[in-house]
């Protein structure tokens, strides 16, 4: 089900009308951002923004365990006290004709604090202990996905928690649309999803207790507990969506997968069934991240979504921008950002995301390239 965003906020009602009212008639040209700490610089940004053609931020709302608004059942992030960044930024962003979308990283709630001590550690966890994912040796999910501590999507505290933090932040703010991240397990091993709960869970649905099984041993009992781990995720999705449509009809659904999931079903540790979201129609856009190394591995990834996706989900994946200095999630290896939207264009795709604001300001062109490439109509 597609349902336009309205914008009417009685602080900007001369804005021009959202990106998201056309959603899926008019090109959708997103790009991820994390806010500055020295909120004077976010209308300089949005600026930069507008000008360069992009019509939508995808502005990184929930990350850490933290949030930057404030009267969130989850704690603002320090450099933010006092302050309502998210307000600001809807209606600087309104006043642009650029929709905003919230970012928010769902079962990722906690950065590893000792390896990156200028974040913010999150106190969900001292709270919560019993939502701490774990592997089978009962260790935290950040030995599988460096410095990522996630919580047990399957446990049902987490997931109220998470669902009451989405109703209060779609009934309070006049945003433009909900993007899901890290909607998902850990990437990598090893294995997680080991808590009291889900062992307990699961051993009294099968009979058998997950940190026994062996996928060399028992396969089909190895896929039950693959499914179940999906089906957790699958369920919460499944809620939100519901939540949201419920609260606010007209905000656009959005969730950022992996294509290349069932290529590896059974053996990729993330539990994304996305294709089962695609057909219940539980999102109004789906973002394959499309971070090939060149055009016919993304094309691979685009196409790989188009194929499962059977309802009316829009597809519109996320591009990711060659920077000149490497680090652990980006470098050079992408083509040139300019022959990525002429491809994503040439698939008739509604639109596309670009990750990211920072690694634009990394790149050789800058945000040059966006100016030329969007002052040429999609055809």
């Amino acid at each position: 089900m597609l349902a336009p965003a309205l914008l009417t906020n009685l602080s900007c009602s001369s804005a021009k009308s959202s990106i998201s009212d056309n959603i899926g008639k008019t090109e959708l040209r997103g790009i991820w951002i994390r806010l500055p700490e020295d909120t004077h610089e976010i209308p300089l940004i949005l600026d930069k923004i507008q000008k360069s053609g992009f019509n939508a931020i995808f502005v990184e709302t929930l990350y850490h365990g933290h949030v930057i608004f404030p009267g969130s059942n989850f704690p603002i992030r320090p450099e933010y006290a006092g302050k309502d960044v998210l307000k600001l930024v809807v209606d600087e962003a309104h006043q642009r004709g650029i929709a905003v979308h919230c970012w928010t990283e769902v079962f990722y709630l906690q950065v590893d604090t000792v390896k990156y001590p200028k974040f913010p550690k999150s106190p969900l966890f001292d709270i919560h202990p019993d939502w701490l994912l774990l592997t089978k040796k009962g260790e935290t999910s950040d030995v599988a996905e460096n410095a990522h501590i996630f919580a047990d999507p399957a446990n049902p505290s987490v997931q109220a928690y998470l669902l009451e933090f989405y109703r209060d932040l779609a009934s309070r703010y006049n945003i433009d649309g909900i993007n899901i991240d890290y909607i998902r397990y850990p990437s990598g091993q090893p294995d997680t999803g080991y808590t009291e709960f889900a062992r307990k869970t699961f051993q009294n649905e099968t009979g058998a207790d997950p940190v026994n099984i062996d996928p060399a041993v028992d396969n089909e009992m190895w896929m039950k507990w693959v499914k179940w781990r999906e089906d957790r995720v699958t369920n919460f999705v499944n809620q939100l969506a519901e939540t949201i449509r419920k609260q606010n009809p007209k905000l656009i659904l959005s969730a950022a997968i992996f294509a290349k999931y069932y290529k590896e079903r059974g053996k990729n540790t993330i539990y994304q069934d996305w294709e089962t979201w695609l057909s219940n129609n539980y999102l109004d856009v789906i973002i394959p991240m499309a971070y090939a190394p060149n055009p016919s591995g993304i094309k691979a990834d685009v196409d790989e979504v188009l194929e499962k996706n059977k309802g009316a989900t829009l597809v519109m994946p996320a591009l990711a921008v060659p920077i000149t200095r490497e680090d652990m999630y980006g470098g050079s290896g992408h083509p040139p950002i300019e022959e990525q939207i002429k491809l994503i264009r040439s698939m008739k795709l509604k639109g596309h995301t670009v990750f990211c604001y920072d690694w634009i300001l990394q790149s050789i062109h800058k945000f040059d390239s966006f100016q030329e490439v969007y002052a040429t109509k999609e055809k």
